[in-house]
């Protein structure tokens, strides 16, 4: 009788069935905790250990979204799109994904568990982050965002939140429920109409209401993130959208007295350039990462292997795209790979390989779901 109700204690802490359970269990996940909750999805705590070797556990984040209570337009539109970029990308300073798979109505998305949480929740414990620790994050961002822009995949949503920080210390950007390629299937450039992400971060071309370009709101959305990570303030305070937009174009904004004179003429240079209100003008990511500022530590001027290897696998896709458009006919399709059923998880699971095993994790602070907003 006591099992019986403790079982029932933890269906009702979990709010998953016990079918769901044995279910998870029979392919090496447990479920410790939820870790938060939302209208339509849970974040919880868990454990995995393959069945078959044994590994050691590995702590996971997973995140569970429930089609019946979500949205229809996110379910058509946005949840697609984010499950095919889990799928898809792979760089070692984007959050890693050990894999996802669907049960009748729920997806799981199981994540490597992030020991520091996101950017945010660090700056409000600790304060203005270290220009020569907000220089190593702002190129690895950078990295992640160049890999992405890239393969023509625009973020969409960048945000102190959505910037998770490992053990290690590393910056690893997240949640791609907004993403979307920015070229059409001939590789033009597309316009994206859909008012993506926090108001905040919001670039002025997208509060202007019009059509707009995707990868240049990026770069003001980074560099909203890295002025926070310098001033631990946002730049810029107004709530409308009139006021925020005039704000914007107006360049209304200027560093923190108590932190500016501590600040490098690189650094605030370059946050500037990030900010420019005209999107035609503003810095493009390469130049980021190849700026004076990144220079001043001669470190990051090398990028590890991991680093290499992902972009290069990136442009490399790029090129067969280009030399699938521009040959007589298009190379005849690779035969399909079986699927892999790995502990037993379903066809229709995905494990991917970690480009950087040693220092790849993800989140115990939840990965936020983006809602829609028109």
């Amino acid at each position: 009788m006591e099992g019986r109700s403790a079982a029932h204690h933890m269906e009702e802490e979990l709010r998953l069935t016990g079918s769901e359970q044995l279910t998870l269990a029979t392919r090496g996940y447990k479920m410790i905790k939820k870790v938060n909750e939302g209208s339509y999805a849970k974040v919880y705590l868990a454990e995995y250990k393959n069945p078959t070797k044994s590994d050691k556990l590995s702590v996971l984040a997973c995140k569970v979204i429930d089609t019946n209570t979500a949205p229809k337009d996110f379910v058509k539109k946005f949840l697609p799109r984010e499950i095919d970029m889990l799928i898809k990308l792979n760089h070692p300073h984007l959050v890693h994904t050990h894999s996802i798979f669907q049960r009748r109505y729920k997806y799981f998305i199981f994540m490597r568990f992030m020991e520091h949480g996101d950017l945010l929740e660090y700056i409000l414990q600790k304060g203005a982050v270290q220009e020569d620790q907000a220089r190593i994050w702002t190129r690895q961002l950078a990295l992640a965002v160049q890999y992405m822009h890239e393969l023509e995949i625009a973020h969409r949503d960048i945000k102190c939140e959505n910037v998770l920080l490992t053990a290690n210390q590393n910056a690893k950007l997240s949640d791609f429920g907004f993403a979307r390629s920015c070229v059409d299937k001939k590789l033009k450039d597309i316009h994206s109409e859909t008012f993506c992400g926090s108001l905040s971060y919001t670039a002025p071309e997208i509060l202007q209401g019009s059509p707009y370009f995707p990868k240049p709101t990026d770069i003001w959305s980074l560099g909203i993130v890295v002025y926070v990570m310098l001033n631990r303030a946002m730049p810029f305070e107004d709530k409308h959208i009139k006021q925020l937009y005039q704000a914007q174009i107006n360049r209304n904004w200027k560093f923190r007295s108590r932190y500016v004179d501590a600040l490098s003429d690189n650094c605030k240079r370059l946050v500037t350039l990030m900010l420019e209100p005209n999107f035609q003008n503003r810095i493009k990511i390469d130049h980021i990462i190849n700026s004076e500022w990144i220079a001043m530590d001669s470190r990051l001027l090398e990028w590890t292997p991991q680093e290499t290897l992902a972009y290069k696998k990136a442009k490399e896709e790029r090129l067969q795209l280009q030399k699938n458009l521009e040959g007589p006919e298009p190379p005849p399709p690779k035969p399909p790979e079986p699927p892999k059923d790995v502990n037993g998880v379903p066809d229709t699971s995905i494990v991917k390989p970690d480009v950087n095993s040693s220092t790849t994790s993800c989140t115990k602070t939840p990965l936020k779901m983006n809602i829609y907003r028109p």
